[in-house]
């Protein structure tokens, strides 16, 4: 049997590796992909993709990252209050966060090849 890669795209108001019940609702994209090389190398593309949209980022175990620009929010009802708007890039190796990228993979998402 084979590794089950996946490449996921969320949007909500919390940052995508505290897994919080429900949190597959935020999923506003999401990627299969039958090898490694692969997920990864769409995960660096789009992770370069949203590093050039928002302001900020901020990242988890090397494959769990969250994207915002300051001051975009969203309306939260059940606390009647406006929380920070995050976007979340997670690579997932048989629906587990995947965190073993080498260093040089690393090295060519932030563009130092």
């Amino acid at each position: 049997m084979y590794d089950k890669w996946k490449v996921i795209t969320t949007k909500g108001e919390s940052e995508p590796w505290w897994f919080f019940k429900g949190w597959q609702e935020a999923i506003i994209e999401s990627k299969d992909f039958k090898d490694q090389l692969s997920a990864i190398e769409y995960y660096l593309q789009q992770f370069s993709a949203l590093q050039t949209k928002y302001q900020c980022v901020k990242v988890k175990k090397n494959t769990m990252a969250a994207f915002w620009n300051e001051g975009e929010y969203v309306f939260c009802t059940s606390c009647d209050d406006d929380l920070q708007l995050y976007y979340g890039l997670l690579l997932m190796k048989n629906d587990e966060p995947f965190s073993d990228l080498t260093l040089a993979q690393l090295e060519k998402r932030d563009g130092n090849e």
